[in-house]
């Protein structure tokens, strides 16, 4: 929630998110001095009052029940973004979470590994992993780690900067240069 010309910022509960709501700030002494935010008759928000600029006001309670719910998001983002790239990671996946493997570190290992390497190689890693029954991140981890040194290529360092780990590149077929090359 945004409060007046100040800019201060202050926490709802999740319930309240996305709904119109009524907003009351009072700091008359004869009443409670603080912001509420209204859904009819009922007080769904209520904060101390601050005349901060860019202050932010929250309640602890607001921020425990968010976080199983951007948790949740995040780990979703992350094997959407699997699935799409490297679809045997499904594979892996499900069969790393029977042995009790703690799924969402699982997931951002592989999406690590799929920062630091290519789709193709991350792919291909994934397959040899499952093929050795060996699911886990480690081995997939290994199998790149091989594959680049029989390869002698060392593993591409990216910027940590998001705009550059959420940038897709299209490979395309370069055979047509070759061709010109040679004419």
């Amino acid at each position: 929630m945004r409060v007046g010309k100040t800019h201060t910022h202050g926490s709802i509960s999740t319930t309240t998110a996305c709904r119109t709501t009524g907003f009351v700030a009072s700091s008359l002494p004869t009443t409670s001095t603080g912001v509420r935010l209204f859904d009819g008759a009922e007080c769904m928000v209520k904060h101390p009052r601050t005349f901060d600029k860019r202050a932010q006001v929250e309640n602890p309670a607001h921020l425990e029940a968010l976080r199983p719910q951007k948790k949740h998001a995040r780990q979703a983002r992350g094997m959407d973004r699997l699935r799409h790239e490297a679809p045997s990671s499904a594979t892996l996946l499900e069969g790393a979470a029977e042995p009790g493997h703690n799924l969402g570190s699982a997931v951002a290992a592989l999406c690590r590994l799929l920062d630091t390497w290519n789709a193709k190689a991350l792919e291909s890693a994934i397959i040899e992993a499952i093929s050795a029954d060996r699911l886990h991140v480690a081995a997939v981890r290994q199998a790149l780690v091989q594959c680049a040194q029989a390869a002698s290529v060392d593993p591409i360092q990216l910027s940590d900067d998001d705009r550059v780990k959420e940038l897709h590149v299209e490979p395309h077929d370069l055979g047509g240069y070759d061709q010109e090359v040679s004419s």
